[in-house]
């Protein structure tokens, strides 16, 4: 119909549009790389003002990878089921979003333990050490229903043309803390992390099912065939979330509150947060490298962590 009107169903962000959302957490969670937006598009549901960024190009991808495009090139992409797929998928991440069919294996505990015999591939130790024990870890995993999506939307959260259902943050460690504490400003709810599943499993699309936070520590997938640094996690906010999580950051910075304030890692200073005296007994490690003597108990001579790592070698 040329008269249907899809601005009926934008969603209203007052203050804060998807650009600001993008453009604030970069700054204030020093960001590596935007935010990235997705949202998924049910058949006959992608506005048309939207269909000029259906991929169609021949660079063959799973959506994990375009995910990284749009986070450091800022590249737009609406995927269309599996053709993007490079086929045979190497992994079962587009079908967890909903792009594919789920491996037939994953079910009885093959696609992870074991090699298809019938396929000619060689025999190699998978992610887990049984079928049993493959099957026990799809309880915690999250999946959409194939078919019931046509389009998977990635984008730049600073740049994004559709109403974000989730928002990934990759980030480091600290970073992630920051953003799931402004999450909990005003909530008190914790943020729940699984690791295990697939990282499009259990974060940005359990996230999607569930409307909570969702982190994890990663998976082969990320760190091989995404790429992202191995000192990143991902965060996954419900989109609708996102603007309170902006707001409590900014609140922090108008009022005062420093972000980042902890000393330089353990391994860079000279000195520990914790008694030097007492029954702690870290201090010793600080006494030794700065050559003090101090009578210690028979037997408990305290061996620093690098003389017991070269024993180790």
């Amino acid at each position: 119909m040329s008269d249907y009107d899809w601005s009926v169903y934008d969603r209203d962000w007052g203050d804060w549009h998807p650009k600001r959302q993008g453009d604030h957490l970069i700054e204030e969670l020093k960001l590596h790389g935007d935010p990235i937006a997705l949202a998924w598009f049910p058949h006959n549901s992608l506005p048309s003002k939207l269909e000029t960024h259906i991929y169609k190009g021949e660079l063959k991808m799973v959506h994990c990878q375009f995910m990284q495009r749009a986070r450091f090139r800022g590249e737009t992409y609406i995927l269309e089921e599996d053709k993007s797929n490079p086929g045979p998928p190497v992994c079962n991440g587009d079908a967890y979003t909903g792009l594919c069919e789920v491996n037939p294996r994953l079910g009885p505990g093959l696609v992870h333990s074991r090699t298809d015999p019938s396929a000619g591939v060689s025999t190699r130790l998978g992610i887990f050490g049984s079928p049993a024990a493959s099957r026990r870890s799809l309880i915690n995993h999250y999946h959409i229903v194939p078919q019931d999506i046509q389009y998977l939307a990635i984008a730049p959260l600073s740049n994004c043309p559709f109403d974000p259902d989730v928002v990934t943050i990759v980030c480091d460690p600290r970073q992630a803390t920051m953003a799931l504490r402004a999450l909990q400003y005003h909530s008190g709810l914790a943020a729940i992390g699984e690791t295990g599943p697939g990282t499009c499993s259990s974060s940005w699309v359990a996230t999607l099912l569930t409307g909570e936070p969702r982190y994890s520590l990663g998976c082969h997938g990320v760190f091989g065939t995404m790429g992202i640094d191995p000192t990143e996690v991902c965060v996954s906010i419900p989109g609708e979330q996102v603007p309170t999580m902006c707001a409590v950051l900014e609140t922090w910075r108008e009022k005062g509150k420093q972000m980042f304030t902890e000393e330089p890692p353990n391994e860079e200073r000279d000195f520990i947060h914790a008694p030097y005296e007492g029954p702690y007994r870290a201090h010793a490690r600080i006494q030794h490298e700065r050559g003090e003597e101090k009578p210690e108990p028979e037997g408990e001579r305290y061996i620093p962590w690098a003389e017991r790592r070269k024993k180790k070698n």
